[in-house]
């Protein structure tokens, strides 16, 4: 019996002894044969190249909309907005070749990979304290210094009024994956995201208390705001802090875009149409309340032009009509929907208009809400309204000169588009 297990000891032994010997063997060849391909670099972040790592993002809206609509009929109500603004032609999230240069001059390629991958580069870029959990921010900012919001619902900024997160988490794979794997082209797109409202770029801002509150932030826009595009901070104290690049003093400078908008009392199309004149002009008291004009700003250097070039044309100007009114705004007939530049600009418009919320013509360029209204007084009741700006129109905001006649002044939602 003891010489069984001895035999049996013996022959255990000379197992595990060849077994050793044979992993052995395979790691002195892997490091013989493949030459080191994978390195310690490859496998986790190495502290040092991950400190010294730029920012890897690089973000654009390519639409804006503006819905000029506030009061009790308009506040909280679906379908409506103040500034509504995303990406779906051009604009979206990308990765910086600057980004991509560096991580690739610290990463060796994965085994059996002859250049680094789109996983190695997720990996890296997590671990990075320029990138880390840096989540895309819309707000209203003061030019010349980003780190400063509009804070209309009290002395600090509430999330989801006086900013709002725009996808997710930049660094989560399943945003990151789509962003790392179009090589440099701009993703606006993410199916994989958590939530419906994340899958698209896309986000919206109401100041829409009442017409007061409206007027004040297109002047605030005009003189020393900016709609922005920014991204929050690394583990900082606010939510809202806009990321800045590492080591810069500088408080006009952060990561993200900025876009300067211009409003005026300007002609649309339904004003032209009521008039019969081409030439038709704006009552002298009309409101400032179409969107007529966008510059964009890069913030990392924001006294150089960005090049990009935005266009806010009189065709996208569109008049909100009454419930009541909706005979001089009936739906276009099914036909013109063989039209490719009609099915264009209907693509355009309903990015921000829902067919659930608002009825749209595009002949006539007017649309109506399913619910809400723009035009209700202190008691509730539907006020007229004049939609031809050529004729009078009261505004009815303390302190702003107006017409003293029945009629209130028409609301808009004007869009503009980056080319």
């Amino acid at each position: 019996m003891k010489s069984n297990v001895l035999n049996y000891i013996v022959k255990s032994t000379a197992v595990v002894a060849g077994v050793c010997s044979l992993i052995f063997a395979f790691q002195n060849c892997g490091k013989a044969g493949f030459d080191q391909a994978i390195d310690e670099s490859s496998v986790g972040t190495v502290d040092a190249n991950s400190a010294a790592a730029p920012f890897a993002f690089d973000a654009s809206f390519d639409q804006i909309s503006y819905n000029s609509c506030a009061g009790t009929g308009a506040s909280n109500k679906p379908g409506f907005f103040t500034i509504k603004a995303g990406s779906y032609g051009g604009g979206g999230v990308s990765i910086r070749p600057g980004f991509v240069s560096y991580a690739k001059s610290k990463l060796q390629p994965s085994y059996p990979a002859t250049e680094v991958t789109a996983e190695q580069l997720k990996q890296f870029v997590a671990g990075t304290p320029e990138n880390a959990e840096a989540t895309m921010q819309m707000s209203v900012r003061t030019r010349g210094a980003p780190n400063q919001l509009l804070t209309v619902s009290g002395s600090a900024p509430t999330l989801g009024y006086d900013y709002v997160n725009v996808l997710m988490d930049l660094t989560d794979d399943r945003i990151m994956d789509p962003i790392f794997r179009a090589t440099g082209a701009a993703v606006n797109y993410f199916p994989l995201a958590m939530t419906a409202n994340q899958r698209v770029m896309e986000a919206g801002i109401s100041y829409n208390k009442d017409i007061g509150m409206a007027y004040s932030v297109r002047n605030e826009f005009v003189n020393s705001r900016m709609l922005s595009l920014t991204y929050s901070g690394f583990r900082t104290n606010a939510a809202y802090a806009a990321r800045v690049p590492a080591g810069v003093t500088d408080i006009s400078v952060a990561y993200g875009r900025g876009y300067l908008l211009n409003f005026a009392a300007d002609i649309a199309p339904y004003t032209i149409l009521a008039s019969g004149n081409a030439a038709a002009q704006p009552d002298t008291y009309n409101p400032n309340n179409t969107l007529v004009g966008v510059q964009e700003i890069n913030l990392e250097n924001p006294s150089a032009s960005s090049g990009a070039i935005w266009s806010c044309p009189q065709a996208r100007r569109y008049v909100i009509m009454r419930v009541q009114d909706a005979a001089a705004c009936p739906p276009d007939p099914f036909s013109r929907l063989a039209d490719a530049n009609y099915r264009a600009e209907l693509e355009i418009i309903r990015r921000h208009l829902r067919p659930d919320h608002w009825d749209i013509s595009i002949d006539r360029r007017c649309v109506i809400p399913k619910v809400g209204s723009c035009y209700l007084n202190n008691a509730g009741a539907e006020e007229p309204v004049e939609y031809n700006q050529a004729n009078q129109c009261y505004y009815g905001v303390s302190g702003v000169p107006t017409r003293n006649v029945a009629n209130r002044c028409a609301e808009y939602v004007s869009v503009c588009n980056r080319n």
